[in-house]
């Protein structure tokens, strides 16, 4: 696959759909950190699939240099796409809950809670709900024409003739190929892609647990090798309440979304409560740390790059570097100051960090 193969995409919008912004719900840092809440799109334009079914912008193209867009999607409906491909981008996605039947090429797998599923670029694919309802979160990387797509497609009513839909959807980066799947129909599924892969709920990207301490857990679910060093995608299970210490990543931005539990996150001077459905941006270089405050709490965790090659791609380093005592930085912390802390020790976690600097907002 020819994954180097970038494409830079310019931005347009709709003024009447933008008119409808509601910003009570989007938050925005001053240290560049955006909060989108549950039931709410990035920048307030709904954009349902077949025009009931929630699909919402989540983080755009435009915050991420084209290189990511997420979507949340609420099938309110046994439905799905039809048979496409993307030749320039890679999907995953990972099921909230429900189930849904995937297809990619001419094998057929069912996904359940907790799965997640890579499908690379310019390979035909389509999924189907087959439960009464059902929750994904997914990604497209590097961002593409999507979020213009399903603005367009909002903005028509889906009222398109074949041919007309077919212009449409080239013009953003999809081929169509036929029908997508019919729920009602009998498949043979496998557990085991030819192309693309699954990890299953419980399971990391090799197919193993991953217990940390207090039987808390940490799974891999797509690495950097599978995206050209881009893109690593991970889901935690926190069994006891704490988090990391503070500390920056000096070549990464971060995006955290919660499956469920609640959890306090700083970035920067900002201090944000984030509960199940909220989703957080925090930009590369800027020191940041996160408390489960609850007894137990599930989010995933995605890792990307803003540095920019003159060539068009991205880097990324899974280094973290931590500030030191002594830096010429406000921001500075010892990491050994802020041990994994429990909830009776976030106030002391609060001063420490506004003694440092870094004063909540």
């Amino acid at each position: 696959m020819h994954r180097r193969n970038f494409i830079k995409v310019s931005v347009f919008g709709f003024p009447l759909l933008a008119s409808q912004w509601n910003k009570q719900n989007i938050l925005h840092g001053n240290s560049g950190a955006i909060v989108v809440r549950s039931g709410e799109s990035r920048f307030g334009v709904p954009t349902p699939f077949k025009g009931v079914n929630p699909n919402d912008l989540k983080l755009s193209s435009k915050d991420t240099h084209g290189q990511l867009s997420t979507f949340w999607y609420k099938g309110m409906e046994k439905t799905g796409p039809s048979f496409h491909a993307h030749p320039h981008q890679d999907e995953m996605f990972y099921v909230i809950n429900g189930s849904y039947l995937f297809r990619l090429g001419d094998e057929k797998t069912q996904l359940n809670a907790g799965d997640l599923i890579f499908l690379p670029r310019n390979i035909p694919h389509s999924w189907t709900q087959i439960s009464d309802e059902g929750q994904l979160f997914y990604f497209l990387q590097p961002a593409g024409k999507m979020e213009e797509f399903f603005l367009e497609m909002t903005r028509t009513g889906g009222k398109l003739s074949k041919e007309e839909a077919r212009i449409v959807s080239e013009a953003h980066g999809i081929i169509n190929y036929g029908p997508g799947l019919n729920w009602q129909d009998k498949h043979e599924t496998i557990s085991v892609l030819t192309n693309g892969f699954v990890v299953r709920s419980a399971l990391d990207r090799k197919n193993k647990p991953n217990l940390l301490k207090g039987n808390s857990s940490n799974f891999l679910k797509v690495a950097g090798s599978d995206t050209l060093d881009q893109l690593s995608i991970f889901e935690y299970h926190g069994k006891t309440k704490g988090g990391p210490p503070l500390h920056k990543h000096p070549f990464q931005d971060e995006i955290f979304y919660v499956l469920s539990g609640t959890y306090l996150f700083v970035c920067g001077q900002d201090q944000f409560t984030l509960n199940a459905g909220d989703m957080i941006f925090l930009p590369k270089d800027v020191p940041h740390t996160w408390a489960q405050t609850t007894d137990e709490g599930k989010r995933i965790n995605k890792c990307l790059s803003r540095s920019i090659l003159k060539v068009g791609l991205f880097l990324f380093h899974e280094q973290v570097i931590h500030h030191k005592k002594g830096e010429h930085s406000p921001h500075s912390v010892e990491a050994e100051a802020l041990p994994h802390f429990r909830e009776e020790e976030i106030p002391q976690l609060l001063r420490i960090l506004s003694f440092k600097g870094l004063y909540l907002i």
